[in-house]
């Protein structure tokens, strides 16, 4: 290195040193950028492609669930379409108020100044402006080509008939996609279907340039249900009316078919609209709930064909076996009476069902006894779920044989004492009318995948009480229609048979209620060859003391439908 006689670098040192440090600089950004695209390539090209890169979950397509009506038309009770959602990324808008004022045109329901106010900001993502746009509307926004505007679609569900057909049957679809209450909820995982997925490749602004790869969602199956689409209506304005006329604070409705088991209308009351399900308040949410499934009740003497059956089954009473009873009995220190303190001194079996005689089904359950007793209800269903699936389904209340005494098995003759559901009742009676041999209520009549219906099939039934004996109990309950409580129940041209039951409630603190009670009326029809089986039950109505006078005739309106509609006479 040279230096001047002052002892100073010179100029050409100076150059040198100069071009020495340029050259040494250059050297570690040539071995730096060695090092990024050679020996950390791999690194850094993972990194930005995650960078441009998004995967995102695809819907799948959500089954309907169907009905049909009897000559086989098929209707959509629940079916998911797409709507969009309008999104803002305000980082990526220059001129907010600029777009704020576009966008106020496109989509009136929100202000120019409800929509600056919502993107007057420098975030990546805010929530959506609007949803449940319909497609017209997302494509005039698309058309637009506005930065950083961007449509979503979503898959929603939709309930066509609202509150007015089959709600608690169907049950709803919550936020997060999953299947609340009834056939939403049972079927849940056929309904569904399998999510697909979508990797897309995005610019610096986050804007769609390709689609990289992705799995095609399986769409769900359909569901078709057994429930007849205009029965299913009538049966649902009819159960509003009776409460309204008589001033019911609830109730429930089943027809069902007597030798298949399948349901062919469920209505239950007061209901919701699944279309608006998170508006119910935390007080109301019992109303998600199918009745006849779910609310377990004492039924009083609709019972009474049932134990007067088992009495028939095992060969200890005939329908003409006759008796004198009295207006009371004494059983475990209670004292037993009937309606209105009525006395009906001698009488046959057909005609204590006729005239609803609590203490003759007294002595009925005596001659039966307990394990008799207890046994047979086992094999008509009580106290077990009848397998339907539904959320919130009651096997209703029935004490195990040991605890069983006198009193309960008296009261437990007559209906009080153990608890039951309406579709429990229901089939008891399809057993007592279908050749006495039970069999599986059901409301799904198979799935749908493409063009192709796969029924599902159910198992049979037991046989739980002779054939004989069927037939004997379905002439001494059209006796009842005939002669007994259950006139009101009458069809024009149809045999009927059936049984009224007026309970009174269980109190919270014991004992009944003598201010509340229940009308229930259980029937069949046609009684010389029995297709339905049809249970009415009002809470509670103020008008009427009986339901002789309340659940016997709605049965009778329903029916004299049913039998125009199915040509039954």
């Amino acid at each position: 290195m040279r230096f001047n006689v002052q002892g100073e670098p010179t100029a050409s040192t100076r150059i040198l040193i100069v071009a020495s440090l340029i050259a040494f600089i250059f050297g570690y950004f040539v071995f730096r950028l060695f090092g990024v695209q050679v020996t950390q390539h791999a690194e850094y090209a993972s990194a930005a492609e995650e960078q441009s890169t998004s995967t995102t979950v695809q819907q799948a397509q959500r089954g309907q669930i169907l009905v049909r009506d009897k000559d086989g038309k098929i209707y959509t009770l629940a079916a998911s379409e797409e709507e969009y959602q309008l999104l803002v990324a305000p980082q990526q808008v220059k001129n907010k108020e600029a777009l704020a004022a576009e966008l106020a045109k496109l989509v009136p329901q929100l202000s120019e100044k409800e929509i600056f106010t919502k993107i007057n900001n420098d975030r990546v993502y805010v929530p959506p402006l609007i949803k449940g746009l319909t497609r017209t509307k997302a494509d005039q926004i698309i058309n637009s080509e506005f930065r950083g505007v961007y449509v979503e679609p979503q898959l929603v569900r939709v309930y066509t008939e609202g509150a007015a057909i089959a709600a608690q049957i169907l049950g709803y679809v919550g936020a997060d996609g999953q299947g609340k209450y009834g056939i939403e909820a049972a079927y849940d995982k056929v309904l569904r279907g399998v999510a697909g997925s979508e990797q897309a490749k995005q610019d610096s602004f986050g804007r769609l340039i390709d689609i990289l790869s992705g799995d095609t969602p399986e769409p769900g199956k359909d569901v078709l249900l057994t429930v007849d689409y205009n029965l299913q209506y009538f049966v649902e304005r009819q159960l509003q009316t009776a409460i309204k006329n008589y001033k019911a604070d609830s109730g429930s409705i089943v027809v069902m078919e007597t030798k298949t088991g399948a349901i062919l209308a469920m209505a239950g009351q007061p209901t919701y609209d699944p279309n608006n399900y998170s508006k119910l308040k935390p007080s109301d949410q019992r109303k998600f709930l199918t009745p006849s499934v779910s609310d377990a009740y004492e039924a009083g003497s609709v019972v009474k064909p049932i134990t007067m059956a088992i009495a028939l089954d095992k060969g200890l009473v005939k329908p003409t076996t006759s008796q004198v009873f009295g207006g009371s009995v004494k059983v475990g220190g209670y004292e037993i009476k009937n309606a209105e303190d009525k006395t009906y001194g001698q009488e046959t079996m057909t005609e204590v069902l006729q005239n609803s005689d609590n203490i003759a089904m007294v002595w009925v359950s005596k001659k039966i006894g307990i394990p008799n007793q207890y046994s047979y209800l086992q094999k008509f269903g009580f106290g077990d779920k009848t397998h339907l699936g539904l959320v919130g389904e009651s096997t209703g209340v029935i004490h195990q044989q040991k605890d069983w005494n006198e009193t309960l098995s008296a009261t437990a003759a007559f209906g009080q004492g153990f608890s039951l559901t309406v579709i429990q009742l229901a089939n008891a009676y399809a057993t007592l009318a279908n050749e006495g041999r039970s069999v599986y209520p059901h409301l799904v009549a198979g799935t749908i995948s493409g063009e192709t219906i796969e029924p599902i099939q159910y198992n049979q039934g037991e046989q739980v009480i002779k054939k004989s004996t069927s037939k004997s109990i379905l002439k001494m309950l059209e006796a009842v229609v005939l002669n007994g409580h259950g006139k009101k129940a009458q069809i024009s041209g149809v045999r009927v048979g059936g049984k009224t039951g007026t309970a009174e409630v269980a109190s919270a603190s014991g004992g009944y209620d003598e201010n509340k009670h229940i009308g229930t009326f259980a029937g069949v029809f046609p009684v010389n060859n029995p297709k339905y089986v049809m249970v009415v039950r009002l809470d509670d109505p103020k008008t009427v003391k009986f339901a002789e006078s309340s659940a016997a005739p709605t049965f009778q309106i329903i029916g004299d439908w049913m039998a125009n509609y199915f040509r039954l006479r």
